[in-house]
């Protein structure tokens, strides 16, 4: 299976987070909830690698403080994500599921560790390349009008790289919104091409903060990974 490389999920691991085992009380999981800050966290057999499922802050608090997590019934859907996975497979998951730390699992589907939202993050701002210098430039157009190879070619004619593409989908008006990153902060000319060649330019980002931008990007990521 091909994966991205430098994107795999193993690489974001965290070992700083504390999972639950069956053996310990309701007091004692929302104790360590609180103290790890976390909403959620693993359960773990008492073997430390088979893992059982995930216990929310909000479902504990329906038990008694003194009851045992394994008496606590953990359900069929056990969210985690594969050691070998790439970053858009754990976006998806988190997605999904809102959590604030997931699961990852190794090959024999054995609990190794967590990735958090904030190592996400840091993978999707490597990926799209936002600690580069460079401008972003938005485009809107309708739907049938969008040629990523043409947007390319344009920029090559005005000698710039695109770093990084992004796109959103408006279906209520059947347009794109696409979201290019430069590697130059001065893109007038290209902007004058595109306007040339009648693509509405609806805004250049020239001195936004790289926090900014990727907040923006995964915005329009997880837009397209509910698509």
């Amino acid at each position: 299976m091909y994966k991205l490389q430098g994107m795999v999920i193993g690489q974001f691991i965290s070992s700083r987070f504390v999972p639950l085992y069956p053996h310990q009380q309701v007091a004692e999981a929302l104790a360590s909830m609180h103290n790890q800050h976390v909403q959620e966290l693993p359960v773990v057999a008492e073997d430390h690698f088979t893992y059982l499922g995930i216990a929310t802050e909000a479902q504990l608090n329906d038990f008694p403080p003194t009851l045992r997590i394994g008496e606590i019934p953990m359900g069929e859907h056990k969210p985690a994500i594969s050691i070998q996975a790439n970053l858009f497979d754990a976006l998806r998951v988190y997605q999904q599921n809102q959590l604030s730390v997931i699961p990852v699992l190794d090959e024999a589907e054995h609990y190794v560790g967590t990735v958090t939202m904030d190592k996400l993050l840091e993978g999707l701002a490597k990926m799209m390349n936002v600690q580069e210098p460079g401008a972003i430039i938005q485009l809107q157009m309708a739907a049938h009008d969008y040629m990523l190879s043409d947007i390319a070619r344009l920029a090559e004619l005005n000698d710039v790289r695109i770093l990084n593409i992004s796109t959103l989908y408006d279906s209520t008006r059947d347009i794109v919104n696409v979201y290019l990153k430069t590697n130059r902060m001065d893109v007038q000319a290209l902007v004058a091409t595109y306007a040339r060649y009648h693509y509405q330019v609806v805004q250049v980002y020239a001195q936004e903060s790289p926090i900014d931008s990727l907040r923006d990007n995964y915005d329009m990521l997880m837009n397209y990974i509910n698509m």
